[in-house]
This record gives C-alpha cells, structure tokens and sequence, in this order.
C-alpha cells in the first residue's frame, strides 16, 4: 500500500550527503553513554539492539552551534553531530526513512526523511565543552545526559514555524531506531483511516508530529510510552466529550491537577477540529 507521505523519501539520500565513515556497531553496552541502535540495519537480526560509543560519535564529523537559553540563560556552545551524518554512518537499509529517538522516560521524538533534511536536528555531544558524564551543567535542575536532539533556528530559520517543535527537541534519549515509517503508522493508514477526509489527513500530520511522541495508536500502531491512556481513551473522549478533550489538551491541569502532559494553548479551533476528525476517523 503506498502512504502518501512527505517521508516517504529515503534515508539513503541523507546518508550520501553525509559523512562517509562507518561506526562500530557493538553487542553490548560498555557505559551508560553508549547510545543503543536498533531497527532497519544490515546485517542486525531483527528486534536485536547494537551500541555506538560515545567517543565513536564523537570522532564523528562535528560542529560548533551557539545556541541562547537551551539549556541556560545565555549563550551556549553546543558540539553536535547532525542526525544526518550520525545515520550516515549506520548501515541502515534501503527501506530506512524514519528515526525515532526514545528518551528514559518513553517519550520518543519522530524525524521523518524530510524533517531531517528541511530543518537538520543534530545530537548534542558536548555543552559548553563537557560531555555528558559532566552534566548536568551547573545551574541546570536536570540531567539531560546522555543524548540531547534539537534543531537551531540560526542554521535553519524556518524551524521556528513548525507546529510544536518542541516536540523535536527531546532530552535523556538513551535509543535511536532506524525505521520504516510505512510500517510503523500502517494502522494510520488502513482499516477505518484507509479513506479520511481533508481535515483527518491534516490531523494526521499532529498526530503523528506532536501526539505520537507520547501516546500510542489502535492495534499496536506505534507512538510513544511516556502516556498511560490508550488510543481508544482518547478516541471516546474526542467522538463523545469534545469539551472535555479540546480542553484538556489546551490546559491539562486545569481539569487534573496531576496531569503530566503539556499544555498545547496554540491549538486553534480548527487545529482540534483536524485532530478530532482524524482520531475519529472521519472519511467525509
């Protein structure tokens, strides 16, 4: 079945503008900064995991970035390895063109093919000179370590209209898969959302940008752990309490005062109503 997806671009063309090198794949983890690579790789069985060294990303073609306010007030020199060459270095597969990098707490940040290539997310190796086993940086009430991926509006202005970008800039990311996107949003894309209107295919693209990273779809499709309510939760609400829903994704606290999630108070009226058409799966 073909997704009609910007996505659906191949990785490997990422990987030919970037770097040559090969990384060494290892079986298991030596330090709690080695990152774990699993997914759509040559020569990996599936379902299996590798590890990368820290000092091998490092060895890495690299950049200096200046960034304002990401982690602290001021300016910050960040080293990083854009997520291009990273996977540039990987021997991922033909039919690689998602990378998903979950974090400790089961958030996972979604890069498309063509997310990585319009706006350029990189790995943070270093803050201010000090790798990870040197975090948190002073002043920080968190530890970002080991990984951090985010994106820079200095190297790329237009990130900054990209709906919920901060979706694209998670912390403590301990995995990368390499993925098919076809394969894991298959169940976006048949059964009762096979045919969607206009506005659920626009609510796709949220579902898939923000709402993934922290809730998973019907039927094993893929998303996120970090939220504890099932798909099916969310679709009642959304089909039978729109109050309620659009409510407590603007300002979740203001109904449970426990609730984890972000509030998302940019959410127009029309957003919800592309997001509520797409969980509902209107095919008007």
């Amino acid at each position: 079945m073909k997704l009609l997806h910007a996505a659906a671009a191949s990785l490997c063309i990422l990987a030919a503008a970037g770097t040559s090198r090969a990384i060494d794949l290892h079986g298991e983890r030596a330090s709690p900064f080695d990152l774990e690579i699993k997914g759509t790789l040559s020569g990996v069985p599936q379902g299996a995991s590798r590890y990368v060294r820290w000092e091998d990303i490092r060895a890495l073609p690299s950049s200096k970035v200046t960034l304002d306010g990401e982690f602290l007030k001021g300016p910050e020199v960040l080293t990083v390895v854009f997520l291009s060459d990273l996977l540039g270095a990987l021997p991922a597969t033909s039919q690689t063109n998602l990378v998903l990098a979950t974090c400790d707490d089961g958030y996972v940040g979604i890069y498309t093919a063509d997310f990585i290539s319009r706006y350029r997310p990189f790995l943070v190796l270093e803050i201010d000179g000090k790798g990870p086993q040197d975090w948190p940086p002073k002043g920080l009430d968190f530890n970002p370590a080991p990984y951090v991926i985010t994106v820079s509006a200095e190297l790329v202005p237009d990130v900054v209209k990209f709906m919920d970008i901060e979706h694209k800039k998670p912390w403590a990311v301990t995995t990368i898969e390499v993925a098919n996107y076809g394969a894991k949003f298959m169940g976006f894309y048949s059964g009762k959302w096979a045919a969607l209107s206009p506005s659920a295919k626009a609510g796709r693209e949220i579902w898939v940008n923000s709402c993934a990273s922290c809730h998973g779809g019907p039927e094993g499709t893929f998303g996120g752990a970090k939220a504890q309510r099932p798909f099916q939760v969310l679709a009642a609400y959304a089909a039978f309490d729109r109050p309620f829903f659009v409510k407590y994704v603007r300002d979740p606290k203001s109904l449970v005062a426990s609730a984890k999630m972000e509030a998302h108070p940019h959410y127009t009226d029309a957003n919800f109503a592309d997001l509520i058409a797409f969980i509902t799966a209107d095919g008007k």
